[in-house]
């Protein structure tokens, strides 16, 4: 191993507690470790990257670089004086920011949360300097599963095949979706700011439907045109660089936008939602998102189990499901739901190949980050180097949240997989629901975005994940 491996697996280690630091300890000591995440995360990323031919341009313009560097920590530091005096700006800023990418990483794929990071950073900054506006209650079951599996995580990567990966997922995703959840948690959720977020929330989703719409009509994608070369039909991303996850945004606004129709008396206000709902609709079913449909229904049987008298609910349920059956059925859409590889962008041999991979090394995996690594070193390319650019064509990463732990992480990492899955379902599902339309939608939400992770991953390292858990959480407690 050489140093600059040690020094890399030490910080890494070391990031990781920090980022559970953050979300465990109170007082002094969470600003101290809040700060330490702020230091050593983009340390570890510009380390990992800065070889790589992902800032190839950077890497010959050293000056764009370090002008860049400059610019994102003023940007910070205002953000922290904003933050400081504004703190209900924090979270709605954070919520507007969540579906943005941008690739701005040569030979990137969908582009990195440069706002959102620049949100996090401004607020992360505020609470490291001046601490906490007032005292928050002590870290829950929850808080301490998303340490315990961020540790993990770093843990399982001393022996991973592609370091590198590893320290993305946790810079990237991690550590900087943990400071997220603690600074939302530490929010004043009051209603005026629930509704405004949501509002938010909504109206990028029917901006984004109708950017799909408008790309269905025109048979035009405005980026990632490449998107349909491969595919015998046309998908539609907005302003996503997947469909899957412009998909995933729609259903999740769509699941708000259902929970809130469910509370309204009133036929103006019910017409309205409808209306909404068909159009968001629209914009869902021409990305061809096998996996956001299913995340749908899912939301919606939450919210018809826990606002509708159980027969309606039952009768709701099943009508849904048939309807989606017929609607998948129809040729003319290509919402194919058989298992075979032809209709799932070869998934399943992704799925059958990550069972084999756990089989191998049941225990503690090949090491966080290293599936794609693994996958084809099993597959049909034993000589292949971890961490070189992407084979054009082939697909090895796993598209199925428990079979990417399972095969990274084994039992271990399934278990801390599993202990967040529980202690997330108690947070949100504490006290009665049914007279709460907050609490019921960020469950049904959730619940919608876990179900999408079975099929499309992406479960931790996107942070409306860790927004939902952070809000609900801080709901529950009011």
């Amino acid at each position: 191993m050489t140093l600059g491996h040690a020094l890399s697996h030490a910080g890494l280690v070391a990031d990781a507690l920090a980022a559970a630091g953050a979300l465990c300890l109170g007082g002094r000591a969470r600003r101290l470790a809040v700060a330490a995440a702020l230091v050593l995360t983009p340390l570890l990323l510009g380390g990992a990257l800065w070889k790589s031919h992902q800032v190839l341009h950077l890497r010959h313009h050293t000056a764009l670089a370090a002008g860049g560097i400059v610019a994102a920590l003023a940007v910070v530091a205002v953000l922290a004086w904003i933050f400081r005096r504004r703190p209900a700006l924090l979270a709605l800023a954070a919520v507007v920011a969540l579906p943005f990418r941008f690739s701005l990483l040569s030979g990137g794929t969908g582009g990195v949360l440069l706002v959102l990071y620049a949100v996090i950073g401004g607020g992360a900054l505020a609470l490291a300097i001046w601490g906490e506006a007032e005292k928050r209650p002590a870290a829950g079951a929850l808080e301490w599963a998303l340490g315990g599996y961020v540790v993990l995580y770093a843990i399982e990567a001393l022996y991973t095949p592609d370091l590198a990966k590893a320290v993305q997922q946790l810079g990237f995703f991690y550590v900087p979706f943990a400071l997220l959840f603690v600074l939302l948690r530490g929010v004043r959720w009051e209603r005026s700011l629930l509704r405004r977020c949501a509002v938010a929330a909504v109206a990028l989703a029917a901006l984004f439907a109708a950017v799909g719409i408008v790309e269905h009509l025109s048979r035009r994608l405005l980026f990632h045109v490449a998107l349909n070369s491969a595919q015998r039909y046309f998908r539609v991303n907005s302003l996503f660089y997947d469909p899957n996850i412009y998909g995933r945004y729609l259903a999740l606004a769509m699941v708000l936008v259902a929970a809130w129709m469910l509370w309204q008396r009133g036929r103006r206000e019910v017409a309205v939602a409808a209306g909404l709902l068909a159009f968001l609709w629209l914009g869902l079913l021409w990305s061809i998102s096998q996996s956001s449909l299913v995340a749908l229904l899912a939301g919606l049987a939450v919210l018809a189990v826990l606002r509708l008298p159980w027969r309606v609910a039952a009768g709701g349920v099943v009508i849904a499901a048939a309807a989606f059956a017929v609607i998948a059925a129809v040729d003319s859409n290509h919402l194919h739901l058989n298992l075979s590889d032809n209709s799932t962008s070869g998934r399943a041999s992704l799925v059958r190949q990550g069972l084999d991979l756990f089989g191998d090394r049941a225990l503690q995996g090949f090491g966080s980050g290293s599936f794609s690594c693994e996958y084809l070193r099993h597959t049909s390319s034993p000589g292949v180097v971890c961490g070189a650019p992407a084979i054009p064509g082939v697909t090895s990463d796993s598209h199925t949240a428990p079979v990417t732990v399972a095969a990274e992480q084994g039992v271990l990492g399934l278990l801390a997989y599993l202990a967040v899955l529980i202690a997330a379902g108690l947070a949100l599902a504490r006290g009665r629901l049914r007279d709460d339309v907050v609490r019921t939608a960020i469950l049904a939400a959730f619940t919608a975005l876990v179900v999408h992770s079975f099929f499309y991953a992406d479960f931790l390292e996107d942070p409306i994940t860790w927004t939902l858990l952070a809000v609900g959480a801080a709901c529950s407690v009011i």
